[in-house]
């Protein structure tokens, strides 16, 4: 939905039906992630035509890839949970703020660990789990994958600071037209132009590129606070908020980052074909999970708006509506899992 200003957002926020908001905010959302991890999975498909050894590359870098998104979600949730808030309570000059503090600290979060995972990466592939015979292929696939880590963390704060504003469908538009193009340029640069292994971390890298442009575009749509650097100025009192709103999205983000790191270097125990089996796996999985965290994310700025606006009663209805209907879906899931696992 297209507004014209912030005032006709916000009204559309604190007076549509709660059900109705959440489903509307969710709809883009999931189909976002569902098509991020499709890609995903079409990406290890089309790895596993190279070798065994290339998709277990790709799993252990993708718990690299992992951490450099929940440094971008702790940023993006951080910033945009403070933003809604803002919106909500009418106090526009602070949510702009917001806005700038929490990009270009993403921004220079991203460039500054890029910069020191390429001066170690050799080590760094070690330390993923990666085994003496997956190393040539995981440093050639993770040197590739580094240069994407601005655009990376930068993309998901455009992404994530547009949902919390109530703009679900833009943010949609420049994840899934990255994703789509990554599925373009897979087949066509690890098979038509037998690159191999780095022609899928170049098409991962340029969609990423294509994505952050796009959000970019994206931003000046709908209502949005725009991102100027005239707004950026940094304060204790902003990275507090940003850590209160952030840091839940990084420790769970973080933690399962290595978790799976710590999984790569057990099953390098049995072989290289243990640690590529992992990361199929983990492909199906963050597909199913994809949904349920996209209607969790349509909550966010139902929650965000109407509890900066004092209506903590519809907070509290929408909250028990995605906690009933994604109890229901986990079930289904789980049962379906089950009987289609081989």
């Amino acid at each position: 939905m297209n507004f014209a200003n912030a005032d006709q957002k916000r009204q559309y926020m604190l007076e549509t039906p709660v059900k109705k908001l959440v489903c509307t905010l969710a709809g883009p959302t999931i189909l976002s992630m569902l098509i991020t991890s499709f890609y995903n999975m079409v990406d290890t498909f089309f790895v596993g035509k190279i070798n065994t050894q290339a998709t277990a590359a790709v799993g252990i870098v993708f718990s690299l890839m992992a951490i450099v998104q929940a440094i971008g979600f702790f940023f993006g949730h951080g910033s945009g949970n403070y933003i809604s808030r803002k919106l909500g309570a009418k106090e526009i000059e602070e949510a702009e703020k917001m806005s700038a503090v929490g990009f270009f600290s993403a921004l220079a979060a991203g460039t500054i660990l890029m910069l020191l995972c390429l001066i170690f990466v050799k080590p760094l592939a070690y330390a993923l789990g990666s085994t003496e015979t997956i190393l040539p292929y995981t440093v050639t696939y993770l040197w590739i994958i580094l240069l994407g880590a601005p655009a990376m963390t930068t993309s998901l704060v455009l992404n994530n600071q547009m949902r919390f504003q109530g703009s679900a469908f833009y943010a949609m538009i420049g994840i899934v037209s990255g994703a789509v193009l990554n599925m373009i340029l897979d087949p066509l640069l690890i098979l038509q132009c037998e690159m191999g292994i780095a022609g899928a971390a170049l098409a991962t890298t340029i969609s990423q590129y294509f994505s952050f442009i796009l959000l970019l575009l994206m931003v000046k749509k709908g209502g949005n606070i725009q991102i100027r650097l005239t707004n950026f100025k940094p304060s204790l009192h902003f990275y507090k908020e940003m850590i209160r709103g952030g840091m839940p999205s990084l420790c769970r983000q973080g933690l399962a980052s290595l978790a799976a790191i710590c999984l790569n270097h057990t099953a390098g125990i049995y072989g290289d074909a243990a640690i590529a089996g992992m990361s199929i796996v983990s492909r199906i999985t963050m597909f199913a999970n994809s949904a349920l965290i996209g209607f969790g994310q349509g909550f966010q700025p139902v929650c965000g708006f109407n509890y900066g606006a004092g209506n903590y009663k519809r907070v509290l209805e929408a909250f028990w509506f995605c906690v009933r209907y994604a109890f229901i879906f986990l079930i289904i899931v789980s049962v379906t899992g089950y009987g289609f696992a081989p």
